[in-house]
Parts: structure tokens; sequence; C-alpha cells
């Protein structure tokens, strides 16, 4: 497996492990995060929200699931058409589509992070924190993807098994630019 796979595959479990509560057990959830806090002393809890909390966790869960099938088969890792009709190089790989869906998933996960960091300074709930830990490793996972995984047909210099299509971007090279300012002189 690639690290586009090992990406989108590990998006896919923290977002069912995110799912699967939310829709089998939603009051489960929404009664464990709710703040019963003396700042907000004129709210009461009634049953009509109760059934508002009940549709939008299970909505909330449906919805992660989706994204999490949409990031398999968007990135490859589940061929849209069948094997037989597939040739040999497209099932090997990530599709063209790989990187703008890792890109986008990883933003998803990012802005997860921030916005469980942001409730759990406000409330020091547990739950909070392991949301932003999952989604920051997630994040970080996603762009050491996008920056150093690619296509596996790279070109690689015979003579010293250098990629030719590296750049200087975001580590320069001390040792190759020393090579290069001694054959100047």
């Amino acid at each position: 497996m690639d690290s586009v796979s090992n990406y989108s595959l590990a998006s896919l479990a923290w977002l069912s492990a995110q799912a699967v509560p939310l829709i089998v057990w939603p009051s489960l959830v929404s009664t464990l995060l709710r703040a019963d806090s003396p700042q907000h002393p004129g709210i009461q809890y009634s049953p009509a929200n109760a059934v508002l909390e009940q549709y939008f966790a299970r909505s909330l869960g449906l919805t992660q699931l989706a994204l999490g099938g949409l990031l398999l088969v968007l990135s490859g890792v589940l061929p849209l058409d069948s094997m037989a009709d597939a040739p040999e190089d497209a099932a090997a790989g990530p599709t063209p589509s790989a990187s703008a869906v890792v890109l986008i998933s990883a933003l998803y996960h990012a802005a997860a992070a921030s916005y469980s960091y942001a409730r759990y300074y406000t409330t020091g709930q547990v739950a909070y924190l392991l949301g932003c830990l999952g989604g920051s490793v997630l994040a970080t996972f996603g762009l050491w993807v996008l920056m150093f995984a690619g296509a596996k047909n790279r070109r690689v210099s015979r003579r010293t098994g250098a990629d030719k299509e590296t750049s200087g971007w975001p580590f320069k090279n001390v040792e190759a630019d020393k090579k290069k300012k001694k054959k100047r002189f």
C-alpha cells in the first residue's frame, strides 16, 4: 500500500470511530458533552431538544461515514470501475484526484482539531482533547502525504540514485550546493 491509501484508511477509521457512537447512541454523546454550567441558568433541557440533538448527531455520523467513503473512492483505494476492465497501471497507484482529496480532508482534520482544542481549552473535557489529538495526527499525516508522497514512477539518476524531480523546498541540499561552489572555481 502507498501512503495515500494508508492516509485514506486512517481517516476512514477515525471518522468511523466518531460516527458509530453518533449513529447508534446519540443521546450518550450529547449527554457526555453537555455543559451544565451556571453561565446559562435560564436554558432548560427539554424533550424537543433531545429529538433535535438526536437528529443532528445521526446526520453528522452519516456525513462522516460518507466523507470516509469518498476518501476511499477518490484516492483510488476502492476503484470506481471493475478490476477486469481497468488497466494494471490505474489499479497500482493513486488517482489524479488523490492529492486534492488529501488536501481537502487534511484541511477538514485541521479545522476539527482546532475546534476541539478551543472547546477543550474552555471546558476542560477530555473528549475534546482526544478529538484534538486525533485530528492533529491526521492533519499532520495528510500534510506529509502532500509534501513527500507521490507517484512511484519517478526519474532517478543512475549515477547518484537521487530523484531528479526534487526541489530545494522546504529543505535545502547544503552538500550539493558546496560541491557546486567548488566546481565553479
